[in-house]
């Protein structure tokens, strides 16, 4: 299915059938159980609909990073923890992101989107060689 700008849409399946984000909505599932909070609890407290828990524990949806960052905060965890990073790797990863942004905000808008274009072009190169080696 396509929608705006030619973009295929998401639905999370994987090349196997399963759901690409299942690990990830296991980990989600864990912290909301631990913290004694039903898929309804936590909508609310995040703000969204139960069935969207639903299909972020289900893996068939991935939160975004302000929800992602709700999660964690209802759930006493941590965003790396749900994402399942340890914390030397998403130290490295904070630190590099902060980098990137500082890097970015001294760049000429022209440059910013020669780097947006590379990345959409190694995205692309990436899928296109998964699909030939399919």
């Amino acid at each position: 299915m396509l929608v705006a700008k030619g973009r295929a849409r998401s639905t999370g399946m994987s090349e196997d059938g399963g759901y690409r984000w299942k690990e990830f909505g296991a980990r989600i599932r864990e912290a909301r159980t631990q913290a004694g909070l039903t898929q309804k609890r936590l909508a609310e407290l995040v703000g969204v609909r139960p069935h969207t828990v639903w299909c972020w524990e289900a893996g068939r949806m991935k939160p975004n990073r302000a929800n992602l960052s709700e999660i964690a905060h209802h759930c006493a965890t941590s965003p790396a923890a749900l994402e399942g990073l340890d914390v030397v790797k998403a130290e490295l990863l904070r630190e590099a992101e902060l980098s990137f942004r500082d890097a970015l905000v001294r760049l000429p808008a022209e440059d910013i989107e020669s780097i947006r274009n590379y990345i959409r072009f190694v995205k692309s190169e990436r899928r296109r060689r998964s699909r030939q080696g399919s």
